[in-house]
């Protein structure tokens, strides 16, 4: 299955074969078309991620040997090596983000519903999935990637209705 469309870099169309736009740069595909419409509107973007749920673990190394007792009774972390003084680990990665990092500080009236600023030295608005539900339970796949997609189309709605940028 393919997840990514391109967009060129001078006009922001989204193209699905590099062929057919050789100055691009690559873009999950459920936000393309909310990223080209930001570039498109004057809100240049830097980065940007659409939401994957996939099984992977975080490694970590050297983690100090009193905490051994709380990690290994977590479900979500497998213990790799224990030494005399520390132990190193797995955990599992329990979310996902939807996020547009964007070049430079822009300030926005509102957000779309679910996103939030992350503080850093350009704006960032980020969506976190979690793959937990409030019990605690694995949610399925499916679920997961359906909360992914109507947080795209929430995104492409707040996308829709904002002005065009005007440098000040």
């Amino acid at each position: 299955m393919d997840h990514n469309s391109l967009i060129d870099k001078n006009t922001y169309d989204v193209y699905k074969h590099a062929e057919d736009c050789p100055l691009m740069f690559i873009c999950d595909k459920n936000i393309a078309p909310s990223v080209a419409l930001l570039n498109k509107k004057g809100y240049k973007t830097y980065a940007s991620c659409g939401g994957h749920y996939k099984l992977e673990f975080y490694e970590y190394f050297d983690c100090d040997i009193s905490n051994y007792n709380e990690y290994s009774s977590d479900d979500r972390i497998i213990i790799k090596r224990v030494g005399n003084d520390t132990f190193d680990y797995w955990e599992e990665v329990d979310k996902t983000h939807i996020y547009i990092l964007f070049d430079k500080k822009y300030s926005f009236a509102s957000l779309p519903d679910g996103f939030k600023y992350i503080d850093g030295d350009r704006t960032c608005i980020d969506c976190c999935i979690n793959y937990y539900d409030l019990n605690n339970k694995k949610r399925i796949r499916s679920e997961v990637e359906h909360e992914i997609d109507a947080k795209s189309k929430i995104l492409k709605e707040w996308v829709d209705s904002l002005p065009i940028y005007k440098e000040r």
